[in-house]
């Protein structure tokens, strides 16, 4: 009988060791999340005077299959546009610092900050503000801000 109740415990004692233990869930990191392809899915624009007055506001929904932009684990990514000549690709490299993504189209480039504002698995956001040259005046500079919403 000693030796039944100690052969359970040992086995008990076994069972119970060699259940694999689960560490904490690994959380995606925004890095992580950025790469790959992302279809444009919602555009808004909007152009603001150097006075702060909204000169033009645009809200564009409807993409097609070679809208998108794609990020590299290498820094590297393109966007891809449909036009109507054709579609138009455009390269670039970026850095990741955060959720502030600085992209550089050229050497010449000081590259251009967007804001992550939202990323998941299945969803990206950004947030764009650029001084543009006013097209009436050479010498004034407006602001452009773009928001985009793309998917996988």
């Amino acid at each position: 009988m000693k030796c039944r109740c100690l052969l359970l415990c040992g086995l008990l004692f076994f069972a119970l060791n060699s259940c694999k233990k689960e560490g904490p869930a690994q959380t995606p990191t925004t890095g992580s999340l950025l790469l790959g392809k992302w279809q444009l899915s919602k555009s808004v624009s909007q152009l603001i005077s150097s006075s702060n007055q909204l000169l033009d506001s645009t809200t564009s929904t409807s993409f097609t299959a070679d809208d998108f932009v794609e990020y590299d684990n290498n820094g590297s990514g393109y966007y891809s546009e449909s036009t109507p000549a054709g579609v138009s690709v455009s390269k670039f490299t970026y850095t990741l610092s955060g959720s502030v993504i600085t992209e550089f189209y050229s050497a010449e480039n000081k590259g251009v900050p967007e804001s992550i504002t939202g990323i998941s698995a299945s969803g990206l956001a950004i947030h764009a503000v650029v001084s543009v040259p006013d097209p009436n005046d050479p010498y004034v500079t407006d602001t452009e801000i773009d928001d985009y919403t793309y998917s996988r």
